[in-house]
């Protein structure tokens, strides 16, 4: 397997576990009361350990390493600038739909959660790969 996939792999896992640590930790600050409410706080603990812990780095990984794949053969004099400057974006906007969907309710760990991403996929998976 090719060195670059185990820097991926080892992003990803890393990203799972402190995303899990964190919305189990604040799950009743960033989850909505009618899902607390209906399902109760452990309910939602576990969905969000599933969700932020091993969907969400299943998701953005692949497709980061893909994107910075195809930006480093288009231009490898300014893949790691564009794909941090296109990290900071995503971020921007989702940052941005996270506090619009959930009223403001967690969006100091949605911050945290997409600054961490954006830190960790836009600017340290590509100065680890080779």
């Amino acid at each position: 397997m090719n060195k670059n996939l185990y820097v991926l792999i080892g992003i990803m896992l890393a990203f799972g576990v402190i995303s899990a640590i964190i919305t189990y930790i604040r799950a009743d600050k960033m989850s909505p009361m009618a899902d607390i409410t209906a399902k109760g706080l452990t309910a939602v603990r576990q969905g969000n350990i599933i969700f932020f812990g091993a969907f969400i780095p299943l998701l953005f990984g692949p497709i980061s390493y893909f994107i910075y794949r195809s930006s480093l053969t288009r231009s490898p004099d300014t893949a790691q600038t564009t794909f941090l400057l296109l990290a900071i974006g995503v971020a921007i906007v989702l940052t941005v739909l996270a506090a619009v969907v959930f009223k403001m309710r967690g969006f100091v760990e949605f911050l945290i959660l997409h600054i961490i991403y954006t830190v960790g996929l836009g600017w340290l998976m590509p100065r680890l790969f080779v």
